[in-house]
């Protein structure tokens, strides 16, 4: 029988992890865009299929 609570909560942190993950990205442009700097920072995007 799988073991329904262990997959929802990593289920759960996954999808805690990728919001986690676009606020920042977000704020790092909005921060771009607030200073007026012309370099768009890079993003360590990192993708974990197991």
């Amino acid at each position: 029988m799988p073991d329904y609570k262990t997959m929802y909560f990593q289920l759960f942190n996954s999808v805690t992890d990728a919001i986690t993950s676009l606020q920042k990205a977000q704020q790092d442009v909005e921060d771009v865009f607030i200073n007026g700097d012309e370099e768009i920072p890079e993003f360590d995007v990192q993708y974990d299929y197991s």
